[in-house]
């Protein structure tokens, strides 16, 4: 990553790259979603060679931005989650979070795996 460059971003869903030796502003995005206004953009990390950069928002989406072909990213599923995100959570007597299922606290349960959302679809639709 190159020192001399800084990203802003915020509530506002712009996201600004800035030259900080020159002081003058590189590049600039907004984060429209489709239907649903601006989402605030949350956190961005620069690649190590300084080629990519990416961007969390309010909506759950990651936002890649860079040089070159996209074709990469076009295989990846338009929706994708951990299978624990939507598992219910409970409180213990001391008022601590809980898994339901294992009665575990969320950040000690082993690492939660990928899943698409048409995956979940069809597995339920089978079942029902």
């Amino acid at each position: 990553a190159n020192p001399r460059v800084l990203f802003s971003a915020g509530h506002d869903g712009n996201v600004i790259v800035w030259d900080l030796a020159r002081g003058v502003k590189i590049r600039s995005y907004f984060n429209m979603i489709e239907g649903q206004g601006h989402g605030a953009v949350f956190d961005c990390k620069c690649s190590p060679d300084g080629q990519h950069f990416a961007c969390t928002d309010s909506h759950g989406h990651l936002l890649i931005f860079g040089f070159g072909s996209s074709s990469e990213y076009d295989k990846i599923a338009d929706q994708m989650f951990f299978h624990s995100d939507y598992r219910p959570l409970i409180r213990d007597a001391n008022n601590f979070v809980l898994d339901e299922q294992t009665q575990q606290a969320p950040h000690l349960m082993p690492p939660p795996f990928l899943v698409m959302l048409m995956v979940i679809l069809i597995h339920q639709d089978i079942r029902d």
